[in-house]
């Protein structure tokens, strides 16, 4: 009989305490090769836990090349070469899996356009290996004002923009700008992503509870930061589009001396009922726009750009008048290029199409499905996820770890609150379909409310 010692207070999940414990005894041959495991079932029973568990663990074993399964035949140990080490420590988040509904995912595929863009934007020259403009060169600033003025209406001039890295590193210079002591309003659950590069900068930030409808004028009252962090086309991680009211709840709390940050994520996306920009709707002009092309161009396109109100100029210059964009020539130039030819948007509306038919899929696979009636879809009006709320009678971490140990990775809301929010529910996850194929959405969405319906 093989014994697993569990540790029920731990947090690692049982399947993946069995997978480390039963990688051990593979390693160290006290299960031999070629011996036959027991079967998920009688393994479950003589250790006194879910046959789930088990699965998830033999799973695992396949999955790193331990073991080889036989059809009606069960789990046999394979020949490995024998070693004194451990495994790494496998986490929730990181658990082998089948069907991934990440929430970043995006279509990886790159437009022959795009290829002889980079090829052109990137060619040797002796210019292109000189100091860039100090806020980015004028021609990629010019060709993204084009580009805000025909996506969003936002009429701005190329002299307003500023180039830098990532969004991040424009909002910390932006705060400085605003004052060292600004504090930044994040909605709560937050984009960890910000979040944490604030946190670990000692920047006070100040989390504003929201609902899973999101910010409204009654949770505004009394919020005292300097400066909101919003994403009105697509918020993440709650995916939800700003309506109109919200927007001018939003613009009449900064009235009062504040500053809007208003992050233009997924605003290439939005299916039904554009609104505009909270930019195009101040005529104080408190709001800076934001935005990048992680999510049009290339998750791996570092470069970002900030729309700073007229007024906000000279107090930039003066304290940033040494200013390095930080940005490579090729990567601005590569950007310029892409949108004076059009292929910037071509690819737009390449994705755009995609995802709209790969959302209209997973609704429907979900609404078709005989336990769809328990499913609660929400927020999937624009980019590549949707909400959902399940109607199941079992706690938040059970629902996400049992789609795991079944290989359905996804994500759920309680993992973005920075703290404490009464007013959300935590048993909302989110299923991303963007970089999966549509058969993997069909079976993926299939496989867990197969999983779901049975507890």
């Amino acid at each position: 009989m093989i014994y697993i010692n569990f540790d029920k207070k731990s947090r690692e999940p049982l399947y993946v305490q069995a997978f480390n414990q039963l990688v051990y005894k593979i390693n160290h041959g006290e299960i031999e090769a070629n011996s036959k495991l027991p079967s998920q079932r009688q393994m479950a029973k003589n250790l006194n836990v879910s046959v789930n568990t088990i699965t998830g663990a033999y799973n695992m074993l396949a999955q790193y090349g331990y073991v080889t399964s036989a059809e009606r035949s069960g789990y046999y140990v394979k020949e490995i070469e024998k070693t004194h080490d451990e495994p790494d420590r496998i986490w929730r988040s990181n658990a082998p899996y089948i069907y991934n509904f990440s929430r970043n995912g995006v279509d990886l595929n790159i437009p022959s356009s795009f290829r002889r863009a980079y090829r052109y934007a990137t060619r040797y020259d002796e210019e292109r290996l000189s100091y860039p403009d100090y806020i980015g060169s004028y021609d990629v600033r010019k060709q993204i004002s084009y580009m805000l003025n025909k996506t969003q209406g936002i009429s701005v001039s190329p002299v307003q923009i500023i180039i830098g890295p990532d969004i991040m590193r424009l909002m910390d210079s932006l705060l400085r700008v605003i004052g060292p002591k600004a504090s930044l309003g994040m909605e709560n659950p937050a984009y960890s992503k910000i979040a944490q590069f604030f946190n670990l900068g000692s920047r006070n930030v100040k989390y504003l509870n929201i609902p899973q409808t999101g910010i409204n004028a009654d949770v505004l009252k009394g919020f005292n930061a300097d400066v909101l962090f919003l994403m009105p086309f697509h918020h993440y991680p709650l995916y939800y589009k700003m309506t109109y009211e919200q927007k001018r709840a939003v613009l009449d709390w900064a009235e009062r001396g504040k500053y809007i940050i208003e992050y233009g994520y997924d605003m290439e996306f939005v299916y039904s009922n554009p609104s505009e920009p909270l930019y195009s709707m101040t005529k104080r002009k408190n709001v800076i726009f934001a935005g990048d092309f992680t999510r049009s161009v290339s998750p791996s396109c570092p470069i970002a750009y900030m729309v700073l109100p007229e007024h906000m100029l000279t107090k930039w210059q003066k304290v940033f008048y040494t200013y390095h964009s930080a940005v490579s020539s090729g990567i601005q130039n590569f950007i310029t290029e892409i949108i004076r030819d059009g292929s910037y948007y071509s690819n737009i509306r390449r994705l755009k199409g995609i995802y709209e038919k790969k959302r209209g899929l997973l609704i429907n696979t979900i609404k078709n499905h005989r336990f769809g009636d328990k499913i609660e879809i929400l927020n999937a009006d624009c980019g590549t996820t949707i909400v959902i709320n399940p109607k199941i009678d079992a706690d938040e971490n059970f629902l996400i770890e049992i789609a795991h140990i079944n290989g359905v990775k996804l994500s759920f809301i309680k993992n973005a609150l920075e703290k404490p929010n009464p007013i959300i529910s935590k048993r909302l996850f989110i299923l991303g379909f963007g970089e999966l194929s549509d058969e993997d959405i069909i079976n993926g969405a299939n496989k867990l409310l197969d999983v779901w319906s049975g507890i």
